[in-house]
């Protein structure tokens, strides 16, 4: 069984809203100003991290779009839920009772000041390749690849206790 989900949070001028997968709007808080950002690499391994950015661009150039750049910031924030997707063997988007439960506490965990921030979590694909793959043949997850108004990417990859892969992208342009 290989699944994936999405989610995406943008911020308009008074009011933020979150997406999961096709359900309603949620008000959630807008994140403290901090830090900027910069290139980094960082999950169960950097290299799965690099081909899972790398193979996000490469679709998004076959479809007219800019690569989106990697963030030091989203990697760890990437890193964090990947992590704890192993750790309690769940794909979700908020795990409760996780350190970091939601997207949002995520990223405001590691300081990255956004102005439209999205993700796409999977399970148990057996490449990075395979991965993005499955995202880009799921309408929600593709339109997250291959939204105009995302600019930066962090991605990981961790194996649960059982040997299984947890992947994610985390995507977002700063404000």
């Amino acid at each position: 069984m290989h699944g994936a989900e999405v989610m995406r949070i943008q911020l308009t001028s008074a009011l933020s809203f979150a997406l999961l997968a096709g359900c309603a709007g949620l008000p959630v808080p807008i994140p403290a100003p901090s830090g900027g950002s910069g290139a980094g690499a960082g999950s169960g391994s950097s290299s799965v991290a690099t081909d899972i950015v790398r193979y996000t661009n490469e679709a998004r150039v076959r479809n007219g779009l800019p690569a989106l750049s990697p963030n030091s910031r989203l990697m760890e924030a990437a890193r964090l839920h990947a992590e704890q997707m192993a750790s309690y063997q769940r794909l979700d988007h908020t795990i409760s009772g996780a350190r970091y439960p939601t997207m949002l506490s995520r990223i405001e965990a590691v300081g990255y000041n956004y102005a439209n921030a999205a993700e796409n979590i999977a399970w148990n694909q057996q490449s990075a390749q395979s991965a993005v793959t499955t995202w880009m043949n799921s309408s929600g997850h593709r339109a997250n690849i291959l939204n105009p108004e995302l600019t930066e990417i962090g991605a990981a990859m961790v194996r649960s206790s059982k040997g299984e892969p947890y992947w994610i992208q985390v995507f977002g342009r700063p404000r």
